[in-house]
This record gives C-alpha cells, structure tokens and sequence, in this order.
C-alpha cells in the first residue's frame, strides 16, 4: 500500500490526511479511530498505533501557546507526562510518548476500554467491590505520595479501569510535584473538583497527601451508597458543607465501614490516616472481614 505523503503544514487540518489529524494536530504513525471525550483543556482520542497494530489513547492539548510562551494548560501538560514517566507503578496510567509541535503537544498512553470509575458507578457495586477498588487506589497514591507528588484533583473520572479490574490514576495536570521548583497553581487559589476537595484545598489552604485521603473517602462513599457526602446549590456551599457538616452516617449493613469512613473524611489532616499506605492497610483489613464466615 503506498504511503501518505507527508503534508507541507502539518499543523493546518485541510492538508494532512484525515486519518492523522486529531483536534487540529497531524501526529504521524497513529490513525484515527473516533474521539473519546472533550474537556476544557483537552481532547482525548482513540488511535491505533500503526506500528504495533494496538489501540491507544491520545490526548491533545488545546491551548496553544502564545508569543512563543507556553499556557498554563501547556506546561501542566508537560507536568503531567514527566510524572507519569518518573513514577512507574501499576496503579499508575502507562504513558508511551510525548509529541510537541509549535501549535500543538500530545500525550500517547494506555486506553481503558472499560472507562473510568465515574461509569462503573452508574449502576450499585457492592461494597466488598468498592473497599477493594479504595485499596487500590490507597497503593497508586502511596507509590505518588512516595515519589513526592500530591494528585489534588482525585475523583472517579480520572480512576481507569483495566481489563483484569485493576485501576489506574490518569491526568496529574494540577499535581503538586516536591521535584519541581515551582508549584503551577497559586497558593490561596481554588482549584479542583469542589464535591472531592478536602476541606483544606476547597478554602486555598496549604495541602499534602492527607488531601488525596479525603479525596479517597469522598470517592468510597459515593460507591457504597450512590451520592455524594455533601451536596448544594452551588460550589461554594459545597466547600462549605466539607469543612462544616459531619461526615454522613452509613446506611443499614455499612455501619462496619462508618470507622474507616470517618478516618478518610477527617476534617483535620492530622486526624486522618498519615499515609496512603496505612490507609491502604486499613482497607485491606476490611477486606478480609469480608471473607469470613458469617
């Protein structure tokens, strides 16, 4: 089969082959099978890369930079693939290569056909199912925390889930990284998801791993019961709500679980558990009192 000529502006769609151009990016030796999703920074597609014949996800930032300097949105790109190449653990989203053009950059990773947590909690999982999936989700943050990365935008959308069930952390954009001189996001500046932010982060108070905890909580929660902990009229009122109103009691036949739950939801960071790996243990033990005899 006679291959594509390259085009002579790879960054203008009308003059590359169709089946390269992803949001407007011709990225060669990948083909376009359809778009996965669109956020407010990004634009996510799955491609087969032609070289392997395997399937992946290609994510295309959207924000070009301007006067030849880069977007915030650009240089949390470039964050994110230096995290995910520098902590490698399976609880971690695979990343296989970084592509930057002068318009244009694009992340090459791993594709989840089962999707993320946020759509396996649109019908009930039972609970023995939802305290492995936390424990889970305890050891990839202990291996993130490890290597002196803070995630601050945990929830389900950005929890993948593989083909063998196990789980993976994706998009690390507004991490705080210890390895790097200097924090993207301002101190005293909201940012996030306000129905899994702790109620430190949700105020644009000074945050460490214990953040990711409540995060976790918040995300254990919703699984057992199908709703949030807090919720409002406003984002706002939800931030308040988390710094405020008591951890939500448990129904009938989960009351085994509020102790660990409120560990997890602790509005102080010092009454939480003081690291993902004894959170982690924590649930592990839940889970074999699962399996024992009645």
């Amino acid at each position: 089969m006679p291959q594509e000529k390259p085009p002579s502006k790879p960054h203008d769609p009308r003059a590359v082959p169709e089946s390269q151009c992803f949001g407007g990016a011709f990225i060669r030796g990948y083909r376009r099978v359809g778009q996965v999703a669109s956020g407010t920074r990004a634009d996510i597609f799955l491609a087969e890369r032609l070289e392997s014949r395997s399937w992946v996800a290609l994510k295309v930032v959207r924000d070009e930079p301007q006067q030849g300097e880069a977007t915030d949105s650009f240089l949390r790109f470039l964050h994110e693939y230096e995290i995910a190449q520098r902590i490698r653990h399976p609880g971690i989203v695979r990343l296989f290569d970084l592509g930057v053009s002068d318009e244009h950059a694009w992340l090459v990773m791993e594709y989840f056909a089962r999707g993320d947590l946020r759509r396996r909690m649109k019908s009930q999982v039972a609970p023995r199912w939802a305290v492995g999936v936390a424990a889970a989700i305890a050891r990839a943050l202990e291996a993130l925390h490890a290597g002196g990365v803070v995630h601050r935008d945990l929830k389900p959308g950005n929890v993948m889930l593989r083909e063998d069930n196990s789980i993976a952390l994706i998009d690390f954009g507004l991490s705080k990284d210890a390895k790097q001189r200097q924090d993207l996001t301002e101190r005293g500046l909201i940012f996030g998801t306000p129905h899994y932010m702790s109620p430190e982060q949700g105020h644009g108070e000074p945050t460490d791993s214990r953040s990711d905890l409540y995060s976790l909580g918040v995300i254990l929660y919703e699984m057992l019961t199908g709703g949030k902990p807090y919720r409002a009229e406003s984002p706002m009122a939800v931030i308040y709500k988390h710094r405020k109103e008591p951890v939500p009691q448990l129904g009938a036949g989960l009351d085994g679980l509020q102790p660990l739950l409120e560990r997890l939801l602790a509005k102080r960071p010092e009454e939480r558990f003081p690291s993902a790996l004894a959170a982690a243990e924590a649930l592990d033990r839940q889970l074999e009192r699962f399996l024992q005899p009645a």
